[in-house]
């Protein structure tokens, strides 16, 4: 594991609000020139700790209003029959993240549709359609009040 300074936090801290930042902006934020910061930025990089750099999209103004959170239980938990779900929930583009879970649901999917026909239309055309599902259960958000994308500090 890389061991981290404080000024590696901020860094992080910093990206993770606008990762569109360039380089002197990092340095002014963490009062350091501006080759430390690219350097400090390169090793966060390299070692995984910043695995890339994402557009946050408002689904919304792209038609798509309704987030469904699904909670599946699988029939079976044999490592091929993971793998393969796994492999098919990473074709679907409406799925936005997949989680396995502890408890009583195996995984957690977020979903991200244009309204509940849709989302009827994708259950029983995409999900229910895999021989490893056995149940689903959902919930929808009705509004959002942080989302805080992937912050962990």
């Amino acid at each position: 594991m890389i061991k981290l300074d404080d000024v590696d936090f901020k860094l992080i801290q910093a990206l993770e609000k606008d990762s569109k930042q360039s380089i002197k902006q990092l340095a002014e934020t963490v009062n350091l020139s501006i080759t430390p910061v690219h350097e400090r930025v390169k090793k966060l990089e390299a070692s995984g700790i910043i695995k890339g750099y994402n557009a946050v999209i408002d689904y919304t103004k792209l038609g798509k209003s309704l987030v469904a959170y699904c909670q599946v239980t699988l029939t079976t938990h044999q490592e091929e029959p993971f793998r393969a779900f796994e492999a098919y929930i990473n074709t679907l583009e409406n799925v936005v993240e997949a989680n396995y879970i502890a408890g009583t649901y195996d995984i957690l999917l977020k979903i991200i549709l244009k309204d509940m026909n849709e989302y009827q239309e994708f259950v029983l055309k995409k999900i229910s359609r895999t021989q490893i599902v056995s149940q689903i259960q959902s919930s929808f958000v009705i509004k959002n009040i942080k989302d805080s994308k992937n912050k962990a500090m």
